[in-house]
């Protein structure tokens, strides 16, 4: 069985996608520390009534998934950057 390669146009939009879910991971995860931080300073949970160790467990879930994806980012680039194989 034959395996096509993906073209360089199909790596770049999957890399551009991947950026875009990295940014939102990062968005998310600026949001918990700064959640984090406030209850670490004597804020209150509110109506929410999450714990600190939720969100710091949320936090480290966000964290693991963003490295993953920085990892396949930077495949990726490597990939783009090396141009097709087999040329």
């Amino acid at each position: 069985m034959l395996v096509e390669a993906a073209s360089p146009y199909d790596s770049a939009a999957q890399l551009s996608q991947l950026r875009k879910e990295e940014r939102s991971l990062s968005v998310r995860r600026t949001r918990l520390h700064a959640r984090i931080d406030f209850l670490r300073a004597g804020g209150h949970a509110g109506q929410s009534g999450e714990t600190l160790e939720e969100l710091v467990r949320q936090e480290k879930e966000i964290s693991r998934q963003r490295r993953e994806l920085h990892e396949r980012i930077e495949r990726l680039s490597a990939e783009l950057a090396a141009g097709p194989r087999g040329s």
